[in-house]
């Protein structure tokens, strides 16, 4: 069985270290493009929102975001030039660290039962068999490759470097 304590250690890890790129965003950067190609931040936060919801779920929990939310951050989706079809940038903010939160504190405690189920997202199934190996990847890899466009695109847009441990 696996177990998620060592991927939630490195998850809150993760975010930690992006906190820098998430505390400046404001609602006028929802649909910004800095730079052609480049996921909006309203996007890249809802995005990391609902795949860390859809972990909890995997994980046995009740989903925290809003169901409307999947037709605008799910996998697949892309971003839109207009920022009045996401929610204020400090929903999303707040949700996405409040998922993640209990994703990390709560997920280490799923039953081998639930982990040992199949993967429900069959794109990644040949990759990540089951519910926990998935879980484990959404904690970790996920997390960091879309924390990593953020960092990116927050460089793009021109906004301050994020050295500021305040």
């Amino acid at each position: 069985m696996i177990d998620l304590t060592p991927f939630a250690a490195q998850g809150r890890f993760i975010l930690g270290g992006s906190e820098r790129w998430l505390r400046d965003l404001s609602d006028g950067h929802r649909a910004m493009e800095p730079i052609r190609g480049v996921k909006t931040a309203g996007w890249l936060v809802g995005h990391l929102a609902v795949t860390g919801d859809f972990g909890r779920r995997i994980c046995g929990l009740k989903p925290m975001c809003p169901k409307e939310w999947r037709a605008l951050f799910n996998p697949g989706s892309h971003p839109s030039p207009d920022e009045s079809v996401y929610p204020p940038m400090d929903e999303l903010r707040d949700m996405l660290r409040t998922v993640y939160r209990d994703l990390f504190a709560s997920g280490p405690l799923a039953g081998h039962d639930t982990l040992e189920l199949p993967n429900p997202f069959t794109p990644a199934i040949s990759a990540f068999p089951t519910s926990g190996d998935f879980a484990a990847y959404l904690m970790t890899g996920h997390l960091g490759h879309h924390c990593g466009q953020l960092a990116s695109w927050h460089a793009s847009a021109g906004l301050s470097r994020g050295d500021d441990p305040t």
